[in-house]
């Protein structure tokens, strides 16, 4: 089973596809590979170009693709029976303003009773909070609740008439809440309080080193509160101008959208940044602390000897022996230097300390000293002594110092530019 299929296919009904920025399908899940051929006659063979481009629905697809790469959020509606399909395209985003690539998610739409910011005002009588199939509830220009029906009763442990709904959510958005409900349209997310909906679905024994290097605020509280979508429309209840919202779990989906940037900046046998990830780190850095004449050193550390743990005892020895000497480092750099560790390649470890290179000089033979008898070497290079200005010469520097340490008979430390 690949890391896609645990992070997606372990989340019932998500019905959702990747497509990286080349617009080549990475993954889609079973689910989605079902309704994509029947609503789009698409194969989704992954590796292959996605959409095909073959009919109007796929240029009205790529078009939405495209957008999300540029980092919008883009949906068109599909036909179909009885529902119609909400097709959204969201950009996969593993920093603020970088974008790896594309997640489409497929939902289901009620055709008759589909609630969107351009419907006319819903005029009330008894059945109409029943009739809609989710979550919904009536509010007065005060947000107070005058009805809710049995989907969003059945989900808040305490009663909704009666009580307002800043009372279910964060305080930081209530100027947005306001504006929505004022308006009577539009939508709005939020951490809802005193939710009563099943955990997620997620193998947490799969992803535990992963919620541990983000520590994401919703992921560590599992299930409460949990994050919610609401949608406004205007509605007439007792001869007043109130807003039906409907509300729409999405913390799932958001968990899954957050592991799958995690998959793609992460080191799925060791938990920390993988080569993708700190060359991030470092180009962002690099900037910050020259301009602040700040101190911040690379140390590039290899496993002397290492084939010889794959050669003699298999793959899965030297996988440990990888994880070990990162959990040791880990240990020993713990409130001795600000540093992100990371794994470079193979057995190659790249650490981001904010220190001197002479320092960092120390630290790295502390770490060889420490390291249950594996030999080590290591190359350091010092930004502010080097002078580098592009993250690719930083990262050089440590490299060659590396070889330099290895080529002189190992288990040593290199400072770049001390040879």
């Amino acid at each position: 089973m690949s890391i896609w299929s645990k992070v997606l296919d372990n989340c019932p009904g998500l019905l959702c596809c990747v497509v990286n920025l080349q617009g080549k399908l990475i993954y889609a899940t079973h689910g989605y590979k079902i309704v994509a051929s029947r609503i789009f006659g698409h194969q989704c063979e992954e590796g292959g170009t996605y959409p095909p481009l073959i009919t109007e629905l796929d240029k009205i697809l790529h078009g939405a693709l495209t957008s999300a790469g540029l980092g919008k959020v883009d949906a068109f509606e599909v036909a179909g029976q009885p529902r119609n399909w909400e097709v959204i395209a969201s950009p996969l985003k593993i920093e603020p303003k970088k974008i790896a690539g594309v997640v489409i998610k497929l939902i289901q739409v009620e055709r008759q009773d589909a609630v969107n910011n351009n419907s006319p005002v819903i005029i009330s009588n008894p059945d109409i909070l029943e009739a809609v199939p989710f979550r919904a509830g009536v509010v007065d220009s005060h947000g107070m609740f005058l009805s809710a029906n049995k989907y969003l009763a059945s989900c808040v442990r305490s009663e909704l008439q009666g009580k307002n709904i800043f009372e279910l959510i964060k305080p930081e958005i209530e100027a947005d809440v306001v504006n929505v409900i004022l308006r009577r349209t539009g939508s709005f997310e939020c951490l809802m309080y005193d939710i009563n909906i099943r955990e997620n679905f997620y193998d947490e024994a799969a992803m535990t080193y992963l919620d541990e290097e983000l520590n994401d605020e919703f992921t560590a509280e599992k299930g409460n509160p949990r994050l919610m979508k609401i949608h406004a429309s205007p509605i007439t209840w007792n001869a007043k101008e109130c807003t039906m919202l409907t509300f729409e779990d999405i913390t799932d989906y958001k968990r899954t959208h957050d592991q799958l940037r995690r998959l793609l900046t992460f080191d799925a046998h060791t938990g920390i940044l993988n080569r993708r990830g700190i060359e991030q780190v470092i180009s962002s850095e690099i900037g910050r602390v020259i301009q602040t004449s700040g101190q911040m050193s690379l140390i590039m550390i290899n496993i002397d000897k290492f084939t010889g743990f794959n050669k003699n005892k298999g793959y899965m020895s030297g996988t440990r022996t990888i994880r070990n000497v990162v959990n040791n480092i880990k240990s020993f750099l713990k409130d001795k230097v600000k540093c992100v560790i990371s794994r470079w390649q193979g057995d190659e470890l790249l650490i981001l300390a904010y220190c001197s290179g002479a320092r960092a000089v120390i630290l790295a033979d502390e770490i060889r000293k420490n390291s249950d008898g594996i030999e080590l070497s290591a190359g350091v290079a010092d930004l502010t002594d080097g002078g580098y200005v592009s993250t690719s010469e930083f990262i050089g520097a440590a490299y060659d110092a590396l070889t330099l340490a290895k080529t002189s008979g190992g288990n040593r430390t290199v400072l770049a530019g001390n040879s």
